[in-house]
């Protein structure tokens, strides 16, 4: 028996809950990839996998082979990354899912740079929200935005983009500019509803290192980040947003910043990916970029510069 390629069906099956979508993926037969989990118990002398006509379900041993066998076969494909030394030789299908508005406003337009240097990897981009599901997706690796559950993951941080307060000139001329936040209470504010509990986000402010939460008042709250972007651009009233979806609007004058003294840094931006996979070279890559492009538009921002 090749016991290798037997690990490899079956941490496979197990990830796809699937005897034919990993046989699919690893180019076997139902029958034959069947036929080499089978083989494997035999040779283990224990069930590793209970099989029912609607699941599977991992026995004990098999939950312990299952952790040791992806722990060893990501040994291996980290051995084979690094022969040869040169972070050129990334290769392979690298598939990560980011945040709608960080994908389209940050991290897209760069990709074309990242990927020219490796002409043996390819990129697939989820632009989904949200918490990833690593196995069910076949994800690598994703970026989160805040902080995440406590799942068996691990966390690299990339940085922080700050959540700005801004309103456009018209409305700003109209109802005067907030000297504090405490003055949104006689301003119209555009409200952003949690998809977790149907209510508007707090808004977020710091003074001096400490944190303020405030509940706004207002007529106007949207589920999509986008929609309260144009209603705000439109003179609908003050928005408090992550600063990569307003930033083209502040540079073309659209939008103006307001209460920066009480700036917001924004939560902790991290690349997350399961922690019992070790970082193949494909990811490693992919985080160094994913941090260059982070100072690279913090400078911008700070800057006031256009991305």
């Amino acid at each position: 028996m090749d016991r290798l390629r037997a690990m490899q069906v079956f941490v496979r099956v197990v990830e796809r809950n699937s005897f034919v979508r990993a046989a699919e993926e690893l180019g076997y037969s139902h029958g034959m990839a069947s036929s080499i989990v089978k083989d494997l118990e035999r040779h283990l002398g224990v069930e590793l996998l209970r099989r029912t006509t609607r699941r599977l379900s991992l026995t004990e041993d098999g939950q312990r082979y299952f952790d040791s066998a992806r722990g060893i076969l990501g040994d291996i494909a980290e051995l084979e990354d690094d022969v040869g030394s040169s972070e050129k030789r990334a290769r392979g299908t690298l598939r990560v899912q980011i945040p709608v508005g960080l994908s389209r406003m940050v991290v897209a337009p760069a990709l074309p740079g990242f990927i020219e240097p490796f002409p043996e990897l390819g990129l697939q981009l989820l632009s989904r929200n949200g918490f990833p599901d690593f196995v069910g997706d076949n994800i690598d690796a994703a970026v989160f935005i805040g902080e995440p559950p406590e799942q068996n993951i691990i966390a690299r941080p990339l940085g922080r983009i700050p959540f700005i307060t801004s309103a456009s000139p018209d409305y700003l001329k109209k109802y005067g500019v907030p000297q504090t936040p405490d003055e949104l209470i006689d301003h119209e504010c555009i409200g952003i509803i949690s998809s977790g509990t149907g209510n508007n986000l707090d808004w977020r402010f710091e003074e001096q290192g400490i944190a303020r939460h405030i509940a706004t008042r207002g007529r106007l709250a949207f589920e999509s980040s986008e929609a309260a972007v144009a209603a705000a651009v439109a003179g609908g009233g003050v928005l408090q947003m992550i600063a990569f979806l307003v930033a083209e609007d502040i540079a073309a004058g659209r939008l103006k910043p307001v209460l920066d003294d009480w700036l917001y840094p924004g939560a902790m931006i991290s690349l997350i990916y399961p922690k019992q996979a070790r970082m193949p070279r494909k990811v490693r890559v992919f985080e160094t970029f994913l941090r260059e492009t982070m100072r690279r538009y913090s400078r911008l921002w700070q800057a006031g510069t256009k991305q």
